[in-house]
This record gives structure tokens, C-alpha cells and sequence, in this order.
């Protein structure tokens, strides 16, 4: 891995450390925005309970006035009730009918404090929502920046992984590849094929027509094969112009009718070239190595026949 594709995978990790902290700020507001509802509730039915005591103190003071009214009304029948600290029974009605009075004034004046308490706990608590749900925004652009760092490292890891002249993998990446299919092909009882590919003449080429002629064949021998095989083939770059391929599930016969294929395209194509080829099949005991060295020996067997002969 490239020192910068380390660096997007550490800034990818931090970012979903800050993420994960946002989501956990957001959280935490929102337990105490729905504290903050909660007193509030409580403190509207406070206020709905002094509302209700003043309804009926104002009511009892009505009861009062009347009484007082009808007292003080009665032309007939002169106020002989017994007075209480020199007050007549309609005089002492209207002084408690003034208390009932005043205190539903001071319990409607609790109400509407308790009212105006619960409005600024909910808007406490609508500013901590609308915190919470910024700090989550600011965590999904967290993650998505996270992502895009992924994306890009592994895209430079992709990058350093491959053959910058032919696009394939690199001898490194390829044998590593070539293990999980080994791997694959023993977990599944699937067969597995692998030809050791070698570019004819590339010398000469380079040396009569020049490197970058050279270099046009090397990459149409590996556009030619990677389009042949097709995309759940293996391609690697082993040397100078060798090349290694392998199917997964694949028979010998399929390999070669496919490597028939790629070589008459190559004799056809703008660079008329042409490679030799030694194929192997996985047997059991086999690792990476031994299968390379039997393809790699049956391609110097092949090269001391007719082309194609004994594939």
C-alpha cells in the first residue's frame, strides 16, 4: 500500500471515529430535549390545575357577590344576621368573595409563569433537537467523506497493484491473487488451469523496430488474452514478456482452445505477434509454485515441438 493510500485509510478511520461521536452528541441532546418536554407537560398541567382552581375561586366569589347582592337587596327583610368583627354576613361575603378574587388572580399569574417556563423549555429542547440533527448531517458528511477516502485508496491501491505498461496485475498482486483462487478451487472441488504465457520475439522487436513497438505488442498480447479469457480469468505480468493466466473451473481442453483463439487473433492484430504457452492443472498437493513451474516446463517442451502441437 502507497504511503498516500495510508494516509486516505487512517483519514477514512478518523472520520468515522468523529462520525461515531457526532451520532453519540446527537443522542445524548435529544435524551435531554425529551427531558426538557416532558417538565414542560408537567408544567402545562400545573398551569391547567391553578387555571382550574381560579375558575373556581372566581366562581365561589360569584356565589358570594350574589349572596352579598341579595342581602344587601332586601327591603323587607332588614340584615339581622350575626356580625362577625363588626361586619353584617353581606359585607363579610364581599371581603371573602375579594380573597377568592385575588387568589385566583395570583393562581391565573402561576399559570401563565408556568405556561412561559414550558414554551422556553420546549424551545430549550427544539434547539437541542435541531443541534442533534445538525451533529448527524455533519456525521453522514462525515461518513460519505470516509467513503470517498476508501474509495480513492482503493482505487490507489488498485493503481499500484497493476502493470502500468499492459494494465495487468503485478507479478506480487497476481501470485497473491493466484493463492485465493488455489484456495478456492481446493474449498469447492473446482478444477483451476493456469497457462505460463511467453511473448515471441519481443527482442527482436525492440531491437529492429524500438521499444515502444515493443511495448504495443506487450499490451496487445494482454488486452488480446484479459478480453479472451474474459473477466473472471487471472492476469499477471511475471517478467519482461512473460504473463501468467488462470481460469477457475476450467478444463485443460477449455485452456487450450481459448489460448488457440488469443494466438490467431495475435497473428492477425497490428503487431502480428505470437507467444508460446505451457499449461498446468491444479492436482492436490499443489501450491502457486509448483503449479507455475509444471506450466513454465511444459512451455519449453512446447517451444521444442510445433507451436500448439502437444498443448
Amino acid at each position: 500500500m502507497t504511503a498516500e493510500a495510508r494516509g486516505r485509510e487512517a483519514a477514512a478511520r478518523t472520520r468515522d471515529s468523529v462520525a461515531g461521536q457526532r451520532d453519540q452528541d446527537a443522542g445524548e441532546l435529544d435524551d435531554v430535549a425529551e427531558v426538557r418536554d416532558l417538565v414542560a407537560d408537567e408544567r402545562d398541567l400545573a398551569a391547567d390545575e391553578r387555571d382550574r382552581a381560579a375558575d373556581e375561586r372566581d366562581q365561589a366569589a360569584e356565589a358570594r357577590d350574589r349572596a352579598a347582592e341579595a342581602r344587601e337587596s332586601s327591603a323587607d327583610t332588614p340584615d339581622t344576621g350575626e356580625q362577625v368583627d363588626g361586619e353584617s354576613p353581606a359585607q363579610n361575603d364581599r371581603r371573602s368573595a375579594a380573597a377568592d378574587r385575588r387568589q385566583a388572580s395570583s393562581d391565573r399569574r402561576s399559570g401563565r409563569a408556568a405556561r412561559q417556563q414550558s414554551q422556553e423549555d420546549r424551545s430549550g429542547s427544539s434547539t437541542q433537537r435541531d443541534s442533534g440533527s445538525s451533529d448527524r448531517a455533519a456525521a453522514e458528511v462525515d461518513r460519505q467523506t470516509a467513503s470517498v477516502d476508501r474509495g480513492n485508496s482503493a482505487t490507489d491501491r488498485s493503481a499500484a497493484a497493476r502493470d502500468a505498461l499492459t494494465g495487468t496485475y503485478l507479478r506480487g498482486p497476481g501470485i497473491a491473487l493466484l493463492n485465493e483462487q488455489i484456495q478456492t478451487a481446493k474449498d469447492t472441488s473446482q478444477t483451476l488451469c493456469l497457462a505460463f504465457v511467453d511473448v515471441d520475439h519481443l527482442k527482436t522487436v525492440n531491437d529492429s523496430l524500438g521499444h515502444s513497438a515493443g511495448d504495443r505488442l506487450l499490451r496487445q498480447v494482454a488486452v488480446t488474452i484479459s478480453a479472451t479469457l474474459g473477466p473472471d480469468s487471472l492476469l499477471f505480468r511475471y517478467g519482461g514478456d512473460e504473463f501468467v493466466c488462470s481460469i477457475l473451473g476450467s478444463s485443460r481442453a477449455e485452456l487450450t482452445g481459448l489460448l488457440r483463439q488469443i494466438s490467431e487473433q495475435l497473428r492477425a492484430g497490428t503487431e502480428q505477434g505470437s507467444m508460446s504457452c505451457g499449461i498446468a492443472e491444479l492436482v492436490e498437493g499443489d501450491t502457486f509454485e509448483s503449479l507455475i513451474s509444471r506450466a513454465d516446463t511444459a512451455l519449453y517442451e512446447q517451444r521444442r515441438a510445433d507451436r500448439w502441437r502437444d498443448i
